[in-house]
């Protein structure tokens, strides 16, 4: 199965090559019960986790202040402190991790957040910087990956896909 973008998604076997262009569907098994899609009346809630300024301002433009109709409240943070407390803390529908993020990684806090979290699993996407991470993105548990850069509009769709929304 080929698209035109770097996605990666759902589950993957440690050995499966992942190239540029190549998708691995996600399918709805691969969701636990506690990750349901957003409720019909409920804004949907995303942490965007990246020391970059730039890359959280990309995703915030690229997914904008609403989806499917649906409000978007979009909180973004810079430190895995701030992310891990905030997760814990708050019931976020998605969150959005940036790999090259420094001291800890999107891969590093994802698999963090799978063995600690208690009280709700978010879904994950991961930003990868190299094809050749996807791996670690099924290793961590991530319940999709995006190898950047990412055009807006894609980006879009894939966070409402995952949100079981409509892109506007």
């Amino acid at each position: 199965m080929t698209l035109s973008t770097g996605l990666v998604m759902g589950r993957l076997p440690s050995r499966t090559p992942i190239a540029a262009g190549n998708i691995v569907p996600m399918t709805t098994t691969d969701l636990a019960p506690s990750r349901s899609a957003v409720g019909a009346s409920a804004t949907a809630a995303i942490l965007v986790y990246s020391d970059n300024a730039a890359i959280r301002a990309q995703v915030r433009g690229a997914i904008g202040d609403s989806l499917g109709g649906r409000a978007v409240e979009l909180t973004d943070v810079a430190t895995s402190k701030q992310a891990m407390f905030l997760a814990e803390e708050n019931h976020y529908d998605l969150v959005i991790m940036d790999n090259e993020t420094t001291k800890c990684g999107g891969v590093g806090l994802t698999r963090q957040m799978r063995n600690e979290l208690t009280n709700q699993q978010p879904l994950v996407l991961l930003l990868l910087a190299r094809q050749q991470d996807a791996w670690l993105a099924a290793w961590s548990r991530a319940d999709a990956a995006v190898v950047r850069p990412v055009d807006p509009f894609e980006l879009r769709r894939i966070v409402a896909g995952l949100l079981h929304l409509e892109a506007d």
